[in-house]
Protein backbone atom coordinates (compact mmCIF):
# COMPACT_ATOMS: atom_id res chain seq x y z
CA UNK A 1 0.00 0.00 0.00
CA UNK A 2 1.22 3.27 -1.17
CA UNK A 3 2.25 5.43 2.06
CA UNK A 4 2.13 8.98 2.30
CA UNK A 5 4.76 9.12 5.09
CA UNK A 6 6.75 6.90 3.50
CA UNK A 7 6.56 9.12 -0.10
CA UNK A 8 7.30 12.82 1.69
CA UNK A 9 10.20 13.45 4.46
CA UNK A 10 8.56 13.68 8.18
CA UNK A 11 10.20 17.44 8.02
CA UNK A 12 7.63 18.76 4.88
CA UNK A 13 4.68 16.32 6.25
CA UNK A 14 5.13 17.99 9.88
CA UNK A 15 5.25 21.73 8.09
CA UNK A 16 2.35 20.54 5.87
CA UNK A 17 0.29 19.63 9.15
CA UNK A 18 1.14 22.94 10.50
CA UNK A 19 0.50 24.86 8.28
CA UNK A 20 -3.08 22.90 6.97
CA UNK A 21 -3.61 23.79 10.85
CA UNK A 22 -3.69 27.62 10.38
CA UNK A 23 -5.55 27.66 7.51
CA UNK A 24 -8.24 25.42 9.15
CA UNK A 25 -7.77 28.02 11.90
CA UNK A 26 -8.04 30.74 10.05
CA UNK A 27 -11.22 29.85 8.10
CA UNK A 28 -12.75 28.90 11.08
CA UNK A 29 -12.18 32.14 12.61
CA UNK A 30 -13.41 34.02 9.17
CA UNK A 31 -16.57 31.77 8.87
CA UNK A 32 -17.11 33.27 12.67
CA UNK A 33 -16.03 37.26 12.07
CA UNK A 34 -19.04 39.90 10.93
CA UNK A 35 -18.78 40.84 7.45
CA UNK A 36 -19.88 43.91 6.28
CA UNK A 37 -20.94 45.78 2.97
CA UNK A 38 -19.66 49.14 1.95
CA UNK A 39 -21.50 50.60 -1.12
CA UNK A 40 -23.49 53.53 -2.28
CA UNK A 41 -25.52 52.73 -5.48
CA UNK A 42 -24.49 53.62 -8.97
CA UNK A 43 -27.58 54.70 -9.76
CA UNK A 44 -28.37 56.80 -6.70
CA UNK A 45 -31.12 59.09 -6.92
CA UNK A 46 -30.80 60.52 -3.66
CA UNK A 47 -30.30 64.22 -3.16
CA UNK A 48 -26.74 64.65 -0.20
CA UNK A 49 -26.17 68.24 1.34
CA UNK A 50 -22.32 68.62 1.63
CA UNK A 51 -20.74 70.91 3.97
CA UNK A 52 -17.38 71.32 3.58
CA UNK A 53 -14.23 73.32 5.56
CA UNK A 54 -10.73 73.67 3.94
CA UNK A 55 -8.23 75.04 6.19
CA UNK A 56 -4.58 75.47 4.33
CA UNK A 57 -1.15 76.32 5.64
CA UNK A 58 2.22 76.70 4.91
CA UNK A 59 5.01 78.35 2.48
CA UNK A 60 4.71 79.24 -1.51
CA UNK A 61 7.58 79.59 -3.54
CA UNK A 62 8.11 81.59 -6.63
CA UNK A 63 11.15 81.72 -8.39
CA UNK A 64 13.17 85.55 -8.49
CA UNK A 65 15.23 86.42 -11.38
CA UNK A 66 18.63 85.37 -9.31
CA UNK A 67 17.60 82.11 -9.59
CA UNK A 68 16.59 81.92 -5.82
CA UNK A 69 12.91 80.95 -4.77
CA UNK A 70 11.03 83.90 -2.61
CA UNK A 71 9.60 81.74 0.04
CA UNK A 72 5.98 83.50 1.06
CA UNK A 73 3.77 82.04 4.08
CA UNK A 74 0.03 80.84 2.85
CA UNK A 75 -3.14 80.46 4.71
CA UNK A 76 -6.65 79.52 3.32
CA UNK A 77 -9.93 79.23 4.76
CA UNK A 78 -13.02 77.49 2.64
CA UNK A 79 -16.18 76.95 2.93
CA UNK A 80 -18.35 74.80 0.61
CA UNK A 81 -21.73 73.95 0.86
CA UNK A 82 -23.21 72.18 -1.90
CA UNK A 83 -26.25 70.07 -2.33
CA UNK A 84 -25.68 67.14 -5.09
CA UNK A 85 -27.12 64.03 -6.87
CA UNK A 86 -25.37 61.42 -8.92
CA UNK A 87 -24.84 61.11 -12.88
CA UNK A 88 -24.87 58.28 -15.29
CA UNK A 89 -20.75 57.54 -15.83
CA UNK A 90 -19.50 57.72 -19.22
CA UNK A 91 -16.81 54.75 -18.20
CA UNK A 92 -15.21 52.83 -15.96
CA UNK A 93 -12.57 53.30 -13.07
CA UNK A 94 -12.80 57.09 -12.59
CA UNK A 95 -15.19 57.74 -15.07
CA UNK A 96 -18.10 56.22 -13.48
CA UNK A 97 -17.76 58.86 -11.05
CA UNK A 98 -20.39 62.11 -12.14
CA UNK A 99 -22.55 64.55 -10.08
CA UNK A 100 -24.86 67.59 -10.49
CA UNK A 101 -24.65 70.23 -7.75
CA UNK A 102 -25.87 73.39 -6.91
CA UNK A 103 -23.61 75.38 -4.89
CA UNK A 104 -25.54 77.14 -2.02
CA UNK A 105 -22.01 78.83 -1.18
CA UNK A 106 -18.37 78.85 -2.06
CA UNK A 107 -16.03 81.14 -0.44
CA UNK A 108 -12.64 81.48 1.06
CA UNK A 109 -10.45 83.49 2.62
CA UNK A 110 -6.72 83.89 1.19
CA UNK A 111 -3.75 85.36 2.66
CA UNK A 112 -0.31 85.69 1.58
CA UNK A 113 2.48 87.21 3.16
CA UNK A 114 0.07 89.43 5.11
CA UNK A 115 -2.19 90.40 1.31
CA UNK A 116 -5.69 89.07 1.89
CA UNK A 117 -8.04 88.37 -0.55
CA UNK A 118 -11.79 86.73 -0.75
CA UNK A 119 -12.91 85.22 -3.07
CA UNK A 120 -17.15 83.58 -3.99
CA UNK A 121 -18.57 81.90 -6.43
CA UNK A 122 -20.65 83.70 -8.57
CA UNK A 123 -24.44 83.16 -8.33
CA UNK A 124 -24.54 82.59 -12.17
CA UNK A 125 -22.44 79.36 -11.39
CA UNK A 126 -24.04 77.96 -8.90
CA UNK A 127 -24.67 75.09 -11.23
CA UNK A 128 -22.08 72.21 -11.41
CA UNK A 129 -21.15 69.31 -13.16
CA UNK A 130 -18.87 67.24 -11.48
CA UNK A 131 -16.70 64.32 -13.13
CA UNK A 132 -14.40 61.71 -11.95
CA UNK A 133 -10.77 61.38 -14.08
CA UNK A 134 -8.24 59.26 -13.59
CA UNK A 135 -5.97 63.45 -13.36
CA UNK A 136 -8.59 64.30 -11.04
CA UNK A 137 -11.92 65.73 -10.64
CA UNK A 138 -12.91 67.93 -13.34
CA UNK A 139 -15.23 70.56 -12.80
CA UNK A 140 -17.61 72.51 -15.30
CA UNK A 141 -20.77 74.85 -15.48
CA UNK A 142 -23.03 73.56 -18.12
CA UNK A 143 -24.33 77.84 -18.58
CA UNK A 144 -21.58 79.38 -19.35
CA UNK A 145 -17.62 79.06 -19.10
CA UNK A 146 -16.20 79.26 -15.05
CA UNK A 147 -14.00 82.10 -14.75
CA UNK A 148 -10.10 80.35 -13.75
CA UNK A 149 -10.61 82.06 -10.09
CA UNK A 150 -14.06 80.13 -9.56
CA UNK A 151 -12.58 76.72 -10.96
CA UNK A 152 -9.99 77.42 -8.60
CA UNK A 153 -12.05 77.93 -5.59
CA UNK A 154 -14.36 74.60 -5.87
CA UNK A 155 -11.73 72.24 -6.54
CA UNK A 156 -10.99 71.05 -3.39
CA UNK A 157 -8.66 67.80 -1.78
CA UNK A 158 -11.03 65.32 -0.57
CA UNK A 159 -13.67 66.43 -2.94
CA UNK A 160 -16.75 63.93 -1.97
CA UNK A 161 -17.16 62.53 -5.09
CA UNK A 162 -13.51 60.25 -5.68
CA UNK A 163 -13.78 59.59 -1.86
CA UNK A 164 -16.57 57.23 -2.95
CA UNK A 165 -13.49 54.94 -4.77
CA UNK A 166 -12.19 54.99 -0.83
CA UNK A 167 -15.15 51.97 0.08
CA UNK A 168 -14.26 48.75 -0.60
CA UNK A 169 -15.20 46.17 -3.26
CA UNK A 170 -16.21 43.57 -1.57
CA UNK A 171 -17.25 42.68 2.39
CA UNK A 172 -14.90 43.11 4.94
CA UNK A 173 -14.86 42.45 8.69
CA UNK A 174 -12.93 44.54 11.39
CA UNK A 175 -9.89 44.77 11.13
CA UNK A 176 -9.43 44.17 7.54
CA UNK A 177 -7.05 46.28 5.45
CA UNK A 178 -7.43 46.26 1.07
CA UNK A 179 -5.69 48.64 -1.35
CA UNK A 180 -8.11 50.38 -3.83
CA UNK A 181 -6.97 50.38 -7.43
CA UNK A 182 -4.05 52.49 -8.11
CA UNK A 183 -6.24 55.21 -10.12
CA UNK A 184 -7.85 56.05 -6.55
CA UNK A 185 -5.17 58.08 -5.12
CA UNK A 186 -4.32 59.76 -8.12
CA UNK A 187 -7.54 61.20 -9.28
CA UNK A 188 -8.47 62.08 -5.26
CA UNK A 189 -4.97 63.71 -5.50
CA UNK A 190 -5.34 65.42 -9.03
CA UNK A 191 -1.79 64.41 -9.94
CA UNK A 192 -1.66 64.25 -13.84
CA UNK A 193 1.86 61.88 -14.11
CA UNK A 194 2.40 59.64 -11.54
CA UNK A 195 5.85 58.01 -10.79
CA UNK A 196 4.55 55.67 -7.65
CA UNK A 197 1.90 55.64 -5.81
CA UNK A 198 0.33 53.60 -2.59
CA UNK A 199 -3.01 53.85 -1.10
CA UNK A 200 -4.53 50.98 1.89
CA UNK A 201 -7.73 51.43 3.95
CA UNK A 202 -8.71 49.78 7.07
CA UNK A 203 -12.15 49.23 8.51
CA UNK A 204 -11.45 50.14 12.09
CA UNK A 205 -14.72 49.91 13.59
CA UNK A 206 -18.39 49.45 13.28
CA UNK A 207 -20.60 50.54 16.66
CA UNK A 208 -24.60 50.13 15.52
CA UNK A 209 -25.03 51.77 12.31
CA UNK A 210 -21.83 53.72 12.05
CA UNK A 211 -19.06 52.24 10.34
CA UNK A 212 -15.25 54.13 10.57
CA UNK A 213 -12.46 53.26 7.92
CA UNK A 214 -9.33 54.79 8.04
CA UNK A 215 -6.96 55.10 4.71
CA UNK A 216 -3.54 56.16 4.59
CA UNK A 217 -1.26 56.78 1.38
CA UNK A 218 1.29 58.68 -0.53
CA UNK A 219 1.56 59.46 -4.66
CA UNK A 220 4.76 61.19 -6.46
CA UNK A 221 4.68 62.68 -9.75
CA UNK A 222 3.82 65.86 -11.58
CA UNK A 223 1.27 68.23 -11.71
CA UNK A 224 1.08 71.49 -14.16
CA UNK A 225 4.47 70.68 -15.33
CA UNK A 226 5.81 70.63 -11.30
CA UNK A 227 7.47 67.78 -9.58
CA UNK A 228 4.64 67.10 -6.63
CA UNK A 229 5.01 64.71 -3.74
CA UNK A 230 1.57 64.32 -1.62
CA UNK A 231 0.66 62.43 1.29
CA UNK A 232 -2.85 61.66 2.61
CA UNK A 233 -4.20 60.37 5.79
CA UNK A 234 -7.89 60.79 6.98
CA UNK A 235 -10.94 58.60 8.26
CA UNK A 236 -14.29 58.10 6.76
CA UNK A 237 -17.79 57.41 8.85
CA UNK A 238 -20.01 55.08 6.63
CA UNK A 239 -23.90 54.35 7.49
CA UNK A 240 -24.84 51.31 7.47
CA UNK A 241 -28.53 52.00 7.79
CA UNK A 242 -28.69 54.09 4.72
CA UNK A 243 -25.75 52.97 2.97
CA UNK A 244 -23.77 56.29 2.17
CA UNK A 245 -20.39 57.77 3.59
CA UNK A 246 -21.67 60.59 6.22
CA UNK A 247 -18.22 62.06 7.12
CA UNK A 248 -14.79 62.50 6.28
CA UNK A 249 -11.63 64.07 8.12
CA UNK A 250 -8.68 64.06 5.92
CA UNK A 251 -5.19 65.62 6.21
CA UNK A 252 -3.06 66.41 2.79
CA UNK A 253 0.49 67.43 2.60
CA UNK A 254 1.66 68.58 -0.54
CA UNK A 255 5.27 69.27 -1.53
CA UNK A 256 5.36 70.75 -5.06
CA UNK A 257 8.80 72.36 -6.78
CA UNK A 258 8.49 75.50 -8.74
CA UNK A 259 6.65 74.94 -11.84
CA UNK A 260 6.04 76.57 -15.41
CA UNK A 261 2.69 78.10 -14.26
CA UNK A 262 2.47 77.56 -11.03
CA UNK A 263 4.75 78.68 -7.63
CA UNK A 264 5.96 76.30 -5.51
CA UNK A 265 4.82 75.06 -2.40
CA UNK A 266 5.24 73.26 0.68
CA UNK A 267 1.60 72.95 2.46
CA UNK A 268 -0.73 70.89 4.63
CA UNK A 269 -4.49 71.14 3.96
CA UNK A 270 -7.12 69.99 6.46
CA UNK A 271 -10.13 69.29 5.31
CA UNK A 272 -13.50 68.28 7.29
CA UNK A 273 -16.63 67.45 5.57
CA UNK A 274 -20.43 66.22 6.73
CA UNK A 275 -22.53 64.84 4.32
CA UNK A 276 -26.63 63.68 4.73
CA UNK A 277 -29.41 63.37 2.57
CA UNK A 278 -31.37 66.13 2.03
CA UNK A 279 -35.27 66.03 2.54
CA UNK A 280 -35.75 67.33 -0.83
CA UNK A 281 -34.18 67.62 -4.37
CA UNK A 282 -34.26 71.43 -4.52
CA UNK A 283 -32.97 72.60 -7.90
CA UNK A 284 -31.24 69.17 -8.51
CA UNK A 285 -34.88 68.08 -10.18
CA UNK A 286 -34.92 64.97 -12.53
CA UNK A 287 -35.70 67.51 -15.49
CA UNK A 288 -33.01 68.89 -14.68
CA UNK A 289 -30.74 66.13 -14.28
CA UNK A 290 -31.72 64.81 -17.89
CA UNK A 291 -30.88 67.89 -19.50
CA UNK A 292 -27.09 67.37 -18.65
CA UNK A 293 -25.66 65.55 -21.45
CA UNK A 294 -23.39 61.96 -21.12
CA UNK A 295 -20.80 63.32 -23.63
CA UNK A 296 -19.40 67.30 -22.26
CA UNK A 297 -18.10 69.23 -25.24
CA UNK A 298 -14.49 70.39 -25.06
CA UNK A 299 -15.70 74.10 -25.65
CA UNK A 300 -18.14 73.16 -22.12
CA UNK A 301 -14.74 73.13 -20.16
CA UNK A 302 -13.49 76.39 -21.91
CA UNK A 303 -12.37 79.57 -18.97
CA UNK A 304 -13.48 82.87 -19.31
CA UNK A 305 -10.49 85.27 -18.60
CA UNK A 306 -11.21 88.66 -18.18
CA UNK A 307 -8.33 91.00 -17.55
CA UNK A 308 -9.53 94.41 -16.55
CA UNK A 309 -9.67 96.38 -19.65
CA UNK A 310 -13.55 95.21 -20.88
CA UNK A 311 -12.53 92.54 -22.92
CA UNK A 312 -13.38 88.57 -22.20
CA UNK A 313 -11.37 85.49 -23.80
CA UNK A 314 -12.08 82.06 -23.73
CA UNK A 315 -9.23 80.07 -22.70
CA UNK A 316 -9.14 75.94 -22.95
CA UNK A 317 -7.88 74.13 -19.82
CA UNK A 318 -4.25 73.84 -21.22
CA UNK A 319 -3.67 77.52 -21.15
CA UNK A 320 -3.03 78.93 -17.81
CA UNK A 321 -3.00 82.60 -16.32
CA UNK A 322 0.49 82.82 -15.12
CA UNK A 323 0.71 86.50 -15.00
CA UNK A 324 -1.44 89.45 -14.39
CA UNK A 325 -1.11 93.55 -13.21
CA UNK A 326 -3.39 96.23 -14.50
CA UNK A 327 -1.19 96.83 -17.81
CA UNK A 328 -0.68 93.57 -19.12
CA UNK A 329 -2.02 89.21 -18.44
CA UNK A 330 0.77 86.63 -19.57
CA UNK A 331 -1.04 83.11 -20.30
CA UNK A 332 1.07 79.83 -20.89
CA UNK A 333 0.37 77.28 -22.67
CA UNK A 334 1.24 73.44 -21.35
CA UNK A 335 0.59 69.99 -23.47
CA UNK A 336 1.29 67.11 -21.19
CA UNK A 337 3.12 68.90 -18.90
CA UNK A 338 5.65 70.92 -20.86
CA UNK A 339 6.11 74.19 -21.89
CA UNK A 340 5.28 74.88 -25.75
CA UNK A 341 4.01 79.19 -26.06
CA UNK A 342 3.80 81.92 -23.80
CA UNK A 343 1.08 84.45 -24.73
CA UNK A 344 1.51 88.64 -23.35
CA UNK A 345 -1.79 90.29 -23.68
CA UNK A 346 -1.77 94.11 -23.19
CA UNK A 347 -3.91 97.37 -23.52
CA UNK A 348 -2.98 99.62 -26.06
CA UNK A 349 -4.12 103.51 -26.97
CA UNK A 350 -7.30 103.45 -28.61
CA UNK A 351 -8.09 105.33 -31.48
CA UNK A 352 -11.50 106.79 -33.37
CA UNK A 353 -14.37 104.85 -34.05
CA UNK A 354 -14.08 102.85 -37.34
CA UNK A 355 -10.18 103.29 -37.56
CA UNK A 356 -7.06 101.36 -36.26
CA UNK A 357 -3.50 101.52 -35.99
CA UNK A 358 -1.79 101.57 -39.40
CA UNK A 359 0.22 98.64 -40.16
CA UNK A 360 3.60 99.68 -41.36
CA UNK A 361 3.42 101.64 -37.70
CA UNK A 362 2.13 98.14 -36.26
CA UNK A 363 5.41 96.53 -38.02
CA UNK A 364 7.67 99.49 -36.84
CA UNK A 365 7.04 98.98 -33.36
CA UNK A 366 7.54 95.14 -33.44
CA UNK A 367 11.25 96.23 -34.83
CA UNK A 368 11.78 98.37 -32.39
CA UNK A 369 10.86 96.37 -29.67
CA UNK A 370 12.62 93.51 -30.33
CA UNK A 371 15.57 95.37 -31.75
CA UNK A 372 18.97 93.01 -32.38
CA UNK A 373 16.66 90.04 -31.78
CA UNK A 374 14.81 90.45 -34.99
CA UNK A 375 16.09 88.35 -38.13
CA UNK A 376 12.95 88.25 -40.45
CA UNK A 377 9.18 89.86 -40.73
CA UNK A 378 7.87 85.63 -42.13
CA UNK A 379 4.47 86.95 -42.70
CA UNK A 380 1.75 89.95 -42.46
CA UNK A 381 -1.93 88.94 -43.00
CA UNK A 382 -4.90 90.00 -41.53
CA UNK A 383 -7.75 87.82 -40.52
CA UNK A 384 -11.40 88.11 -41.34
CA UNK A 385 -13.64 87.58 -38.31
CA UNK A 386 -17.58 88.15 -38.95
CA UNK A 387 -18.27 91.04 -36.15
CA UNK A 388 -16.45 94.14 -37.09
CA UNK A 389 -13.22 93.68 -35.20
CA UNK A 390 -10.12 94.58 -37.70
CA UNK A 391 -7.26 92.18 -36.75
CA UNK A 392 -3.80 91.93 -38.05
CA UNK A 393 -1.21 89.45 -37.89
CA UNK A 394 2.12 89.46 -37.91
CA UNK A 395 5.24 86.12 -37.51
CA UNK A 396 8.48 87.24 -36.56
CA UNK A 397 11.82 84.87 -36.82
CA UNK A 398 14.50 86.08 -34.52
CA UNK A 399 17.14 84.52 -31.44
CA UNK A 400 16.02 85.15 -27.34
CA UNK A 401 19.16 84.13 -25.86
CA UNK A 402 20.51 82.46 -29.02
CA UNK A 403 17.58 80.38 -28.84
CA UNK A 404 15.37 80.51 -32.14
CA UNK A 405 12.28 81.68 -31.78
CA UNK A 406 8.86 82.97 -33.38
CA UNK A 407 7.17 85.81 -32.29
CA UNK A 408 3.36 86.20 -33.16
CA UNK A 409 2.24 89.69 -33.20
CA UNK A 410 -1.80 90.16 -33.45
CA UNK A 411 -3.20 93.84 -33.51
CA UNK A 412 -6.97 93.51 -32.23
CA UNK A 413 -9.54 96.61 -32.69
CA UNK A 414 -12.80 96.61 -32.19
CA UNK A 415 -15.16 99.40 -34.02
CA UNK A 416 -15.51 101.42 -31.18
CA UNK A 417 -11.56 101.93 -31.39
CA UNK A 418 -10.54 100.24 -28.22
CA UNK A 419 -7.23 98.07 -29.03
CA UNK A 420 -5.45 94.98 -27.68
CA UNK A 421 -2.48 93.55 -28.28
CA UNK A 422 -1.10 89.67 -28.27
CA UNK A 423 2.20 88.56 -28.54
CA UNK A 424 2.87 84.75 -28.52
CA UNK A 425 6.92 83.55 -27.96
CA UNK A 426 7.24 80.37 -29.30
CA UNK A 427 10.07 78.06 -29.58
CA UNK A 428 10.89 77.28 -33.33
CA UNK A 429 11.12 73.66 -32.62
CA UNK A 430 7.99 73.87 -31.00
CA UNK A 431 5.88 75.72 -33.48
CA UNK A 432 4.20 72.80 -35.01
CA UNK A 433 3.13 71.69 -31.26
CA UNK A 434 0.98 75.29 -31.06
CA UNK A 435 -0.53 74.42 -34.07
CA UNK A 436 -3.94 77.34 -34.22
CA UNK A 437 -4.17 77.52 -30.70
CA UNK A 438 -2.63 81.03 -30.74
CA UNK A 439 -5.71 82.23 -33.35
CA UNK A 440 -8.19 80.15 -31.51
CA UNK A 441 -7.66 82.41 -28.58
CA UNK A 442 -7.66 85.52 -30.34
CA UNK A 443 -10.49 84.74 -32.65
CA UNK A 444 -12.47 84.04 -29.01
CA UNK A 445 -11.67 87.66 -27.97
CA UNK A 446 -14.76 89.57 -27.04
CA UNK A 447 -15.14 93.40 -26.09
CA UNK A 448 -17.19 94.15 -23.32
CA UNK A 449 -19.44 97.40 -22.48
CA UNK A 450 -17.36 99.50 -19.55
CA UNK A 451 -18.25 98.21 -16.45
CA UNK A 452 -19.84 101.29 -14.68
CA UNK A 453 -18.08 103.07 -11.99
CA UNK A 454 -18.66 102.30 -8.47
CA UNK A 455 -21.03 104.69 -7.13
CA UNK A 456 -19.13 106.56 -4.15
CA UNK A 457 -21.46 108.26 -1.54
CA UNK A 458 -21.09 111.54 -0.60
CA UNK A 459 -21.02 112.99 2.71
CA UNK A 460 -25.05 113.83 3.41
CA UNK A 461 -25.73 110.02 1.96
CA UNK A 462 -23.14 108.64 4.57
CA UNK A 463 -24.18 110.20 7.07
CA UNK A 464 -27.86 109.36 6.09
CA UNK A 465 -26.66 105.38 6.22
CA UNK A 466 -25.87 105.98 9.56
Amino acid sequence: MFSLSAAIPSRILCFLISLLAVNLISDLKSADAETYEFREPIQDSRTFNVDSTINVEGQLETAIKSGKARSLTLNVEGKLQYLERRLPGTGRDAEALRSLRYYESATANIDVQGQKTFARGRDKHRMIVAEGKTEGLSLHSPTSPLMPSELELLNSPGDSLPVIALLPQSDVEVGEAWTPDRWVIQSLTGLEAVLKSELTCKLESVEGDLAVISFQGSIEGATVGAQTEISVTGKIQFRLDQNFISHLELEQKEKRSVGSVSPGMKVTAHVNWDRKLAPAPGPLTDEVLASIPLETKPEAKYLSFEPPWDVRLLLPRDWYVFHQTGQVAVLRLLDKGSLIAQANISKIPAVKAGEHTPEEQFQQDIRTSLGDQLIKILKAENLSPKDGRYIHRVTVAGKANEIPVQWIYYLCTAPTGKQISFVFTVDEKLVEQLGNRDTDIVLSLEFLEPKPAPVQAGPTEASERK
